[in-house]
C-alpha cells in the first residue's frame, strides 16, 4: 500500500471518530475487494446493522480507496440523518438482492429506482466532502465514475446481473467516456448513448 500524506491520515482519523461518535464499528481492511453475499464482490460497504453493530468497511488496497472511503462515510451521514431514503432504499436492496438471485420480485423497477436515488444522493455529498476537505481526489473523473455507477441501476433492469470486478460501470474507460462530469444527467430513464454504451461494453 502507497504511504499515505497527512492530509489522508488526518480524513482516516476524522472518519474514525465520527464512526466512534455514533457507534459505527470501522474496518479499513488491507485487501481488494470484499465479500458482499453470494458471489457479489465490492470495495467498501456501510451497514447500519439492524437490529446489530453498525459496520463502515472499506478494501485500502487499491489506488481509489479514498474515493470508497468517502462514499461509505456518506452513507453513514443519511443513516445517522434518518434520510427517508436510507429506510425505503434499505428495503428496496434487499429486493434487488433477492431479484438478482433469481427470486420473484414484485415492482423490481421501484426497488432499482429507489436503490439509484439513494446513490444519487450519496454522490453528491461524496463530491461536497472532497472539496471541503480538499482532498487529492480528481472531481471531474469521480463524478463521471458516481454517473456510471447510478446509471448501473437503470441497466439492472435488462441484465438481472451484477456486473464482474474486472469490468465494473465506474472502471470502464470506454463507458466513461458516456458519463457527464456534472450531477446533471437524466437518471429516471437512461439515453439512448448511455444504453448503447453499457451494450457494447458489456457491463
Amino acid at each position: 500500500m502507497k504511504e499515505k500524506t497527512g492530509k489522508e491520515r488526518a480524513f482516516i482519523s476524522w472518519v474514525k471518530s465520527k464512526c466512534k461518535q455514533h457507534g459505527v464499528e470501522c474496518s479499513l481492511r488491507n485487501v481488494k475487494y470484499l465479500k458482499l453475499s453470494g458471489n457479489i464482490k465490492c470495495s467498501g460497504y456501510f451497514d447500519d446493522g439492524g437490529d446489530k453493530h453498525p459496520k463502515l468497511v472499506v478494501a485500502m488496497n487499491r489506488a481509489d480507496w479514498l474515493g470508497i472511503l468517502v462514499h461509505e462515510y456518506c452513507h453513514l451521514t443519511q443513516w445517522a440523518e434518518g434520510h427517508e431514503l436510507w429506510e425505503k432504499a434499505g428495503k428496496s436492496l434487499a429486493c434487488v438482492e433477492d431479484w438478482l438471485s433469481g427470486s420473484s420480485v414484485r415492482n423490481i423497477s421501484h426497488h432499482l429506482a429507489n436503490a439509484r436515488d439513494l446513490e444519487l444522493d450519496n454522490e453528491k455529498r461524496s463530491v461536497n466532502l472532497m472539496r471541503k476537505w480538499n482532498l487529492d481526489i480528481d472531481i471531474d473523473d469521480y463524478t463521471k465514475r458516481a454517473n456510471a455507477y447510478i446509471q448501473f441501476y437503470n441497466y439492472l433492469r435488462t441484465t438481472r446481473r451484477w456486473s464482474k470486478p474486472t469490468n465494473s460501470p465506474y472502471t470502464n474507460s470506454n463507458l466513461l467516456l458516456a458519463m457527464s462530469n456534472k450531477f446533471n444527467m437524466n437518471y429516471k430513464k437512461m439515453s439512448k448513448k448511455v444504453e448503447k454504451a453499457f451494450i457494447n461494453e458489456n457491463i
